[in-house]
């Protein structure tokens, strides 16, 4: 029995930290600035222009032969 009841009150530990940690979450908002030919440097400088915040990043393509940019903030 004490088994379960120290089982029961890690979830219940558990419950209450995901739920904080929802309540605090921000919503994020995303924009492709170009399509190709991104560079880690120019991308973080342009998104920062554009949005204030550090928030550049390059990912892959699909056909996985080159990189976007992409910006990423909080809304």
């Amino acid at each position: 029995m004490a088994s379960f009841t120290h089982f029961f009150l890690i979830f219940l530990i558990f419950s209450a930290v995901s739920l904080v940690h929802h309540a605090e979450a921000q919503k994020r908002c995303q924009e492709q600035l170009y399509p190709k030919g991104c560079t880690l440097n120019d991308c973080g400088k342009k998104c920062f222009d554009k949005h204030k915040q550090m928030s550049g990043v390059c990912i892959q393509n699909r056909s996985m032969t080159d990189y976007a940019c992409y910006c990423i903030w909080n809304c």
